[in-house]
């Protein structure tokens, strides 16, 4: 199911074909470096991973990361869209792509999108994220978009401080 298009990206629900994506992507070292080891080690992993992660969340909330697919080609690039969890209080950004589609201007296009996507479908009036210190492409990519530097914060999964932003959303 399409969620949202732009100019170059299709981001639509997760599907079962998407299993080798997820499973390259979780599995990245950049993913785990700044986002975890989700223990996504196989096929059969990455389709539970699909099934009780995002596919999970968007039966339960009504948004979760979707799939980025390039337009011109349906080849699938990342993920792209909203998380909730319990340690933060408003719905989080999201995003991570496969390296070879790193600096191409995917996150952006995608996020701005997400945000729209939040202000004014869902009606959502802040938006969070929680990024790695030590990631500046993704800093970056969150303070092009309006996110603010809040505070540090720790979650139960992680070993270290993590930095937390916050978006507030004008609802017209």
């Amino acid at each position: 199911m399409i969620i949202l298009k732009t100019e170059r990206l299709i981001l639509r629900l997760l599907e079962k074909n998407d299993k080798s994506m997820i499973q390259a992507l979780l599995n990245q070292a950049s993913f785990i470096e700044n986002i975890g080891d989700k223990g996504v080690r196989d096929l059969d992993g990455a389709l539970h991973y699909i099934s009780t992660g995002p596919l999970a969340m968007q039966k339960a909330l009504g948004f979760s990361l979707y799939c980025c697919e390039l337009k011109s080609t349906g080849e699938t690039i990342g993920l792209s869209g909203l998380i909730k969890r319990d340690e933060i209080t408003h719905p989080e950004i999201g995003f991570a792509f496969l390296s070879k589609f790193f600096r191409q201007g995917f996150g952006f296009e995608s996020v701005s999108s997400v945000i729209n996507y939040a202000k004014n479908t869902l009606g959502i009036e802040v938006l969070q994220a929680i990024c790695n210190p030590s990631n500046k492409p993704s800093i970056n990519l969150l303070s092009k978009t309006g996110f603010v530097f809040q505070k540090k914060v720790m979650l139960d999964s992680a070993r270290d401080e993590i930095n937390l932003y916050e978006k507030v959303l004008e609802i017209d």
